[in-house]
């Protein structure tokens, strides 16, 4: 009877996986086939939907891979360290030496400090938005305005851009010497259950990506980038281009190994979802009228919307797995997160690029 079961929900599991699949494929079909007799801004918003579903199927396919067991749990935890200590390291070190001029960019430095500055708003408008949520507060708090800077945001403009992605990744390196270590210590701030004998250290904030970032920010600081051997660099890029695959498929392995409950987490989900996807791109939309820089370029344009619209970051779940009680609601309301941002995101960077296209 197990066995038999076992067989039934795999289907069922098959046929939800296929049935999300054909929905991305025939969409996508019928939007370029009357692509020619779309308005401009019906286009735009396809054509960035279109970005999201391919990297929806293969956030969807991993996690069904996790979900039945053909990822091992231990296979998903492989892929996602190897992410962080290796392929995002290096394609972080090799876009910054090859691709980052700081002559050519003087305002680089604002890049760090405009996720400071985003995650501090963020927080401020968190707070007031939360003040009611009880015992969960603590848990909703840093889903409500840390995103995922790195893992998404990096496959979408992959997909969206058709040349610059080499700068947009650049725009990532920078952005991530700001937000990372924030990331891990309002993280851990929040998630940290109090009582444990564990004690804080600041070795925790630092990690991989930051390493490569601080030292591949001293060489192009010391003018020594070109002493580095060829065959390092071609190295650390040959392994760097394979990240944004590799990262969605460990991306999805993660949402798909989770204890989801949607029913019991609704409400509390909309709060989130209501911070985080749609009061925060506001924020980067007001600060642009502001702000010419921040959509200076098509490429800064697509940076700063995408990290304002962007899911929670998953990291979230590590923390609240090794810090935090309820681990089942933080990975549930971040799914529902990446559910609802594949047609918020297509939105709002329409709208961006409408208003500062």
């Amino acid at each position: 009877m197990r066995y038999s079961s076992g067989c039934v929900q795999l289907k069922q599991d098959r046929r939800s996986y296929t049935t999300y699949s054909l929905f991305f494929v025939h969409l996508n079909q019928g939007a370029s086939q009357y692509a020619a007799f779309m308005p401009p801004i019906v286009l735009q918003f396809f054509t960035v939907f279109q970005a999201v579903g391919q990297i929806a199927l293969v956030i969807i396919g991993a996690g069904w891979l996790a979900r039945r067991g053909i990822i091992p749990k231990a296979g998903v935890k492989l892929l996602s360290d190897t992410v962080i200590l290796v392929f995002l390291p290096c394609l972080i070190f090799s876009n910054i030496v090859t691709e980052f001029h700081p002559a050519s960019s003087p305002g680089w430095w604002t890049l760090p400090l405009a996720a400071v500055l985003l995650i501090l708003s963020g927080w401020a408008l968190a707070t007031p938005l939360l003040f009611r949520a009880g015992p969960a507060k603590r848990e909703l708090m840093p889903m409500a305005f840390l995103q995922n800077a790195a893992f998404f945001v990096l496959p979408m403009g992959k997909v969206i851009l058709d040349e610059g992605f080499e700068q947009f990744a650049v725009y990532i390196s920078l952005y991530l010497i700001g937000n990372n270590p924030l990331l891990w210590l309002i993280g851990k701030h929040f998630l940290y259950k109090r009582g444990q004998g564990e004690p804080f250290r600041w070795s925790q904030l630092l990690s991989a990506p930051i390493y490569a970032n601080l030292a591949a920010l001293a060489l192009v600081a010391t003018d020594t980038r070109t002493f580095i051997p060829e065959i390092l660099v071609n190295t650390t890029s040959f392994l760097g281009d394979a990240t944004v695959p590799i990262a969605t498929l460990s991306l999805g392995a993660s949402l798909g190994s989770l204890n989801l409950n949607f029913r019991r987490y609704v409400k509390e989900g909309a709060l989130v979802i209501l911070q985080k996807l749609f009061l925060m791109p506001l924020v980067i939309l007001g600060a642009m009228a502001f702000i010419p820089w921040l959509y200076s370029t098509p490429i800064l344009l697509l940076f700063f919307i995408l990290q304002g619209a962007s899911p929670p970051a998953s990291t979230l779940v590590l923390q609240s797995s090794s810090y935090s009680d309820n681990s089942e609601r933080i990975g549930t309301i971040i799914v529902m997160c990446y559910i609802v941002c594949i047609i918020s995101i297509p939105i709002w960077v329409t709208i961006a690029k409408s208003i500062y296209g």
